[in-house]
Order: structure tokens, then sequence, then C-alpha cells
């Protein structure tokens, strides 16, 4: 997680000073403000509904174990093969064993993946990686001023190998070029490659893996690659296709602005005699991750109700910033509930005092997390195990040492000392206030005075 950390500090240094790609972030962030206004007025009882989630969702976590039983027994009579990992590293070290280096890989961005830094550990064993940026954000809303930034994810995407179409794609938007990587991706797909995808939903009852698009860039590795490995987290879990409707429905409406999904996959194993496409092999690799921990914490256990649709992300006034130009989180909001309790609070702490507290998030959750409740509970919790930064305590205690005595701030010297200190932890966009020249208590005894 310290990588997480780094990597979170860096980016929000880095947005300070590239002024210019502000519009860009801003351009995210009214695009899934506009999404959740609307999913308003796509749904007859809106509130009823993310009641109705909210409560699917608590009743599969209540009896997880059977729910897992359940699924495991469904998947594995149609082929599947389930394998269980407590962290990332483990799941890197069963994708190894399935996979030789030498077959390339196909790994479509998602949400599970990225906050593993899956990508990043399977570089680290030198595997044959390509990664795949899903074209679900409409990359028309971006304004003129991101162009570099589209320009180089364009170069990322390295369209080598079409000819005549590769030229093309450096004069064109950025949706052709989505096209051109899809007829690139075909051309790569068709040599016992391995498809790396994560799970929207993984439904118990039949039994089947949920993805949910609005391109159809994940379809490509999908269909054609000879083996497909799926890694979903244990809170991925829906009862029955009963409710999954509910579900894509308001994933859909949240994260693409549709109030139903253009692509929604339902893979229950692998390729079936007489069936024209699909894997020869699918694995289910379900992975802990600290989860179970944060289910022995009673009063946030609500936050497995998320659907991961990114609202509360690209909306946070602090998070949205760290984000990728694509709308991909690193981390938000969910982040500074789960990652204290899984990691502990003395590795990942600062993200509980990371939030502002102004409640946006919560606002725009489909699934009705109260956020700055988790938020508030972690903070009590880092404070009572003494995890907050030691010299974040020593400074406390001299502050109130200072505070206390009458007078003290009349003082020059402690004037200049307390502003020299606390200059650097408000940043380089805020200025430190200046003191006032005379103390409450000064100005209320002239003021009685000339009464």
């Amino acid at each position: 997680m310290d990588f997480y950390r780094q990597v979170f500090l860096r980016r929000v240094s880095e947005n300070m000073r590239k002024k210019d790609e502000s519009p860009l972030f801003e351009a995210v962030s009214e695009h899934y403000e506009k999404n959740a206004e609307d999913a308003k007025n796509y749904f007859s009882r809106y509130h009823s509904l993310k009641e109705r989630i909210a409560f699917y969702k608590n009743k599969v976590m209540a009896d997880l174990p059977n729910y897992l039983i359940s699924l495991e027994s469904n998947l594995s009579a149609a082929g599947v093969k389930v394998l269980y990992a407590e962290r990332a590293e483990d799941v890197v070290r069963e994708i190894r064993n399935i996979v030789e280096p030498s077959r390339k890989i196909f790994m479509s961005k998602n949400d599970c993946l990225d906050q593993m830094g899956i990508a990043r550990l399977l570089k680290g064993e030198k595997m044959n990686l390509r990664q795949i940026r899903p074209g679900n954000f409409p990359y028309s809303i971006l304004p003129e001023t991101s162009g570099k930034v589209v320009r180089r994810w364009q170069e990322e995407l390295n369209l080598e190998g079409l000819g005549e179409d590769a030229d093309k794609g450096k004069n064109i938007g950025t949706e052709q070029v989505i096209a051109l990587n899809k007829k690139k991706l075909l051309n790569e797909m068709f040599s016992g490659s391995v498809a790396l995808t994560g799970a929207d939903f993984l439904v118990c009852d039949p039994g089947c893996v949920v993805l949910v698009e609005n391109d159809g860039t994940q379809t490509l590795p999908v269909s054609f690659c000879k083996t497909h490995i799926v890694v979903a987290g244990i809170d991925s879990l829906i009862p029955s296709l009963n409710e999954l409707e509910y579900f894509s429905c308001m994933l859909s409406s949240h994260a693409h602005g549709q109030p139903y999904a253009w692509n929604q996959l339902l893979l229950r194993g692998p390729r079936r005699q007489g069936e024209v496409d699909g894997p020869d092999e699918f694995y289910l690799i379900l992975v802990d991750d600290g989860r179970t921990r944060i289910l022995k914490k009673k009063h946030r256990r609500s936050i497995f109700n998320c659907i991961r649709c990114q609202a509360c992300t690209a909306l946070c006034p602090v998070f949205k910033y760290v984000n990728s130009f694509d709308g991909m989180p690193l981390v938000g909001p969910l982040n500074c509930v789960a990652d204290p309790i899984k990691n502990g609070f003395k590795e990942s702490g600062f993200l509980a005092f990371a939030c502002t507290l102004c409640g946006k998030c919560s606002e725009v959750c489909p699934s009705g997390i109260n956020f700055q409740e988790l938020i508030l509970f972690n903070r009590k919790e880092a404070v009572e195990s003494n995890a907050v930064f030691s010299i974040e305590r020593k400074q406390m205690k001299v502050l109130k040492r200072m505070l206390l005595k009458t007078g003290a701030l009349q003082s020059p010297y402690n004037r200049f000392m307390l502003k020299l200190h606390f200059k650097k932890q408000f940043g380089q966009q805020r200025e430190f206030p200046d003191f006032s020249q005379k103390s409450f208590r000064l100005l209320w005894t002239e003021k009685n005075k000339e009464n």
C-alpha cells in the first residue's frame, strides 16, 4: 500500500503544477454528476431501488460462506475452475501457474485489478502483458484543453501494424482510434492468448460471471482468447438472476449515463460443443484482500454495498484529481474506509484524513452508502490506536500548550514560528492567514472602555 500512498501524493503534487489539465478533471466530474441526476428520472421509485440494492448486498454478506459454496458448486458443474487467493501476490502466483510466460495476456482495466496493482505485479514477473483500455468513457465530453492528454493516450495505443490506418489514427478523434484499437486486438487474439478480466457481479444462482460494458471492448478477448481468467472480490456476489436487473441498470445509469447496459455478458463457463466462440479454459479467482476483516466491523460493513460505478471518486473534490484522465480510479472514498482496515491503520490510516467530509460521495452513491459516517469511524479508530503520525501528535500538543496560555500569540516570535511551521501543510495554492494584531480579550476590553 506504500506504493499507492506514494502515487497518491505524487499525483496530487503534480496536479498543482499542471493547471492546464484541471478542465479535464472538471469535465469528468460534470459528466458523472449529470449521470447521477439523470438516473433519478430513469426509475419511478429511485430511492426504493437504492434500498433494495443495499438489502440484497447485506443479505449476501450476512451469509457469505453459504453463498460462496453455492457459487463454486454451480460454476464447477459448468466446467469453471474456482480458485481462492488471499492477497494480490497470491493472484499473480495462480496466474503464473495457469499461463506460460510466452503466452500473451490481454488484461482489461477493472477496479478490482487496479486496486491490487495486478498489472504492476505481472510486469515485475516478466509476463507478456497487453493492457486494454475500455471505451466506456465518453471521450467526446473532454474539453479542447485536454487534447495533449488525449494525444498521449493515442500514442500509448501503439497502432503499428495497421498500415494506412495507423497514419489515419494520428489525425482522427478518439472514437475512431478506439475502433482501430479493436481492429488491432482482433489481429492478435488468435494465437492461444489469455483474457484477464474482472467481474462486475457474480451471480450465485445459477452461477455466472457478469460483465457490464458500453462499447464491446471486453467482448473481444472473452470471445477469441483460448483461456479466460476472471479476478473478483468476494463482495461481488448477488443472490440470483432475479436481482441482476436492479444492479446492472443502476451501474449503467451512474457509470455510463444510460438506463440499460448496452452490452451485458453473462458467462457460465468455457466453450461448449457446437458453440462458435468462447474460451477453452475458464478460471475464476476469488480474492479476499482484507474483506473478511471489514466483515468483522459491523458499523463499516455497508461499504460492501458498493457496485463500483466510480461516481463518488469522480465527484470527490480530493480524489478526482488523483484519477487518470479517462476517469479510472486509483483511490477514492471507498478506499478511505476499506484500506485502513485491510492494511492496518499504521500503514493506510492517512486515507481516513484525506477526506473533506463534504458529503458529495454519499449524495450520488446508487446504493446509499454513508461515506462520511464510515470515515469518521475510521478516524476515531485511528486516533484510539495511536496510528496517526507521531509528529502530528507532537505538533498538536505544542499547539495546545501554546494556545492555552493567555497572550501566547501576542509574541511576534511565536507568530513567526507558528506560521513557518504550518505554511508547508497549507500547500502552494493557499496562504497561511495573518494573525490578528490584537487578541479578542484586548479588543473586548477596549470596546468596554469606549462604552
